[in-house]
């Protein structure tokens, strides 16, 4: 293995490790301080500022990392997509705001939330000097998983210095959005630094929506994505209340949690690989992809197994005995991660490599319109119970429409 890929695959190991690792403490500690109540507030405010950052990232970690790949060692042309993103952000984060400021003030359901959103609103603002993308590019990706790090163990020092009762809570927001701050700040100055010929300039209005011309259609498909996944948690915020809506939200984070651990690995270990074996024919990727589901079948349907065994002992863990409702609104969850391998292999494995961007947003938009629909009138009727099983049932639906598509784009390509 090559010395660089070496040491990005120990960074992102690293990465992760702070992902796993730093929330075994800070999630207890937060679930135990602020109380049930106030969890629930809080997962709902860090789920809807997830959108907001959606939009001021955009497609850039797509678009303009395939860019950087190639024009590299051209620093000219460098400064010339590093200004067009960091203006385009600067716009999208102005658009962003005035959308929040509006909903803060017009809609009323949200008022019991505005301490908590207010604070992590303003880590929003770290997204528009976060430049991963740029990063990515050089292949220097120790600066993006160490600044992830960083993030996580700023936010951890100021947790166990700030927060210290249940009115603290909104502090939880407060110290998220100052770990990103901080970190962002530094990152920022030292990509001038990484290259020293970079300039920052504004390209002027016409190349900065050229830029988000060009990008709209990876920015729909991830947002319809965020839609989808994250539509149940924005009903039980406006639908559900008190200790109902923190039962809810820490369910929906250990699912989250479950989510990354089972499908990030898989996604960077299958991804090249497969990619490969389509450049070697529609009929031996077939072969490859459908042997890996028939291999990863077993072990994911006994994660999920494990899951419902350990799952009480899990919750009591992480968020203490007053959380013991969570328990079973999680078991409900765990479907839906099965269902997931089925999903991430067809939609986030084969639509890229088969090059189907269009049937992959289309999919993603039928999906979103069902997650918002559904999820609305599964809580509104059935509570907590009803947006948990909603979730699985909605995902057992999104492997049958996936499979279709999929089975009627290999079919055409043979």
């Amino acid at each position: 293995m090559p010395a660089y890929l070496f040491r990005n695959f120990s960074y992102i190991t690293l990465s992760q490790a702070a992902n796993y690792l730093i929330p075994l403490f800070t999630i207890p500690y937060i679930s135990r301080t602020v109380g049930v109540d106030k969890f629930g507030i809080l997962e709902y405010s860090y789920t809807l500022t997830l959108y907001f950052i959606q939009i001021v990232e955009y497609s850039f970690d797509i678009t303009a990392t395939r860019r950087m790949a190639v024009i590299a060692h051209r620093p000219v042309l460098v400064s010339r997509l590093y200004s067009t993103v960091f203006w385009s952000k600067i716009f999208l984060w102005v658009m962003g705001a005035l959308v929040f400021a509006a909903m803060m003030v017009l809609k009323r359901q949200l008022h019991p939330y505005m301490p908590a959103l207010l604070g992590y609103f303003a880590m929003t603002i770290s997204f528009v000097f976060t430049q991963n993308w740029f990063f990515q590019g050089l292949q220097k990706l120790g600066a993006v998983a160490l600044a992830n790090v960083a993030i996580k163990l700023i936010f951890a020092l100021l947790l166990f210095s700030l927060v210290k009762n249940e009115s603290d809570y909104y502090l939880v927001a407060v110290s998220t959005s100052l770990g990103y701050l901080i970190v962002s700040a530094f990152v920022f100055r030292y990509s001038f630094r990484l290259m020293p010929e970079l300039r920052l300039r504004f390209p002027g209005i016409r190349l900065v929506l050229k830029n988000l011309t060009s990008g709209f259609y990876v920015f729909a498909g991830g947002m319809a994505n965020k839609v989808y996944a994250l539509g149940g948690m924005y009903w039980a915020g406006l639908l559900l209340s008190g200790a109902t809506l923190g039962f809810y939200g820490a369910a929906h984070k250990l699912y989250l949690v479950a989510q990354s651990m089972m499908f990030y690995p898989l996604h960077m270990t299958l991804l090249p690989h497969l990619a490969q074996k389509a450049s070697e024919g529609i009929t031996m990727y077939k072969k490859v992809l459908f042997k890996y589901i028939k291999w990863l079948v077993v072990p994911f349907t006994g994660a999920g197994v494990l899951l419902f065994l350990v799952s009480e002992l899990v919750v009591k863990l992480l968020f203490g005995l007053e959380y013991r409702e969570s328990i079973e609104l999680f078991r409900w969850f765990i479907p839906s991660l099965v269902a997931g391998l089925f999903i991430h292999m067809f939609v986030y494995q084969a639509f890229i490599h088969l090059k189907k961007d269009d049937a992959h947003l289309k999919i993603l938009l039928v999906m979103m319109v069902i997650s918002v629909v559904g999820n609305y009138f599964a809580i509104r009727n059935f509570g907590a119970y009803g947006g948990a099983v909603f979730r699985s049932v909605m995902d057992a639906g999104y492997v049958l429409l996936a499979w279709r598509w999929v089975h009627l784009i290999l079919r055409d390509k043979e």
